[in-house]
């Protein structure tokens, strides 16, 4: 007789934008966990969209062009940005010859790739935080050069402030917004209406401010209940800002390695 999963029976909410979420429905589930769904990441064009696509249209003024996310390849590169007026058909075609695209881990660097585009620098396993990205970056980088940065509306200056203080010209454009999709109070409400909290995993700090939101006054008295997966240190630190201590933490980016940390979290190894 084979032995039950590991994580047999166990609920676990993850909460991550409904779009990105299947491997890591699909790992916890191959694991044996009973997976519930809370989307609390929703992915928005900027209010103003005007300086997104300006830089769309001026890449040949760029040396470089880093992304930390897969959100801002599609949203700088995606279908729905206007392409420079001599560029030829197609996402990797449009890009100027001398410019040089970065990533900050695998996963851009494959969204990078789905548009055509290889990447020719992405940040090795352990490196891939905007401080670890940095450090990557600068032995490949001139003083002078011009490097623009698509992020999120809420993204921290790290990476900006490292460049401009080795004497790079880094200019920073709001790519997309990160908003609580509409339907998430309710869903929350289904889920959490009885204690304990239990499981669930954190990918990014804006998703542990959702989350921590969803329960207004009420979350000082719950936030005990949970059980929280984060997936690096950048989560946690937001994790525990919010009060909650990760009762487990992946030792990669990736969706096995958040798995087997809840994994050796409740089993003990």
């Amino acid at each position: 007789m084979s032995a039950a999963p590991p994580l047999a029976g166990l609920r676990v909410v993850v909460t991550r934008a409904e779009r990105q979420a299947g491997g890591l429905v699909a790992a916890f589930a191959a694991a044996g966990a009973a997976v519930e769904t809370l989307p609390l990441l929703e992915v928005a064009a900027p209010a103003d969209p005007a300086p997104l696509a300006r830089a769309a249209a001026e890449l040949r003024l760029y040396d470089w062009v880093v992304f930390t996310s897969a959100n801002a390849v599609h949203a700088l590169l995606g279908p729905a940005q206007p392409l420079p007026a001599d560029a030829p058909p197609g996402p990797g075609a449009s890009l100027p010859p001398r410019l040089r695209v970065a990533a900050v881990g695998a996963a851009t660097g494959a969204a990078l790739r789905g548009l055509g585009v290889e990447p020719a620098l992405i940040a090795a396993a352990g490196e891939q935080s905007a401080g670890g990205l940095l450090a990557a970056l600068l032995p490949h980088l001139d003083c002078g050069q011009r490097v623009l940065l698509p992020q999120a509306a809420d993204a921290l200056p790290t990476l900006r402030e490292g460049l401009l203080a080795a004497g790079i010209a880094a200019v920073a454009v709001t790519a997309y917004e990160k908003r609580l999709p509409p339907s998430a109070p309710h869903r929350a409400a289904e889920l959490f209406a009885a204690p304990p909290l239990g499981w669930a995993s954190f990918s990014s700090p804006s998703i542990v401010r959702h989350f921590a939101t969803l329960f207004g006054a009420d979350w000082p008295r719950r936030r005990g209940e949970l059980r929280a997966a984060s997936i690096g240190p950048v989560t946690t630190a937001e994790l525990r800002r919010a009060g909650v201590e990760p009762a487990a933490e992946a030792a990669g980016p990736g969706d096995a390695e958040l798995v087997a940390a809840v994994i050796a979290a409740v089993t003990g190894g």
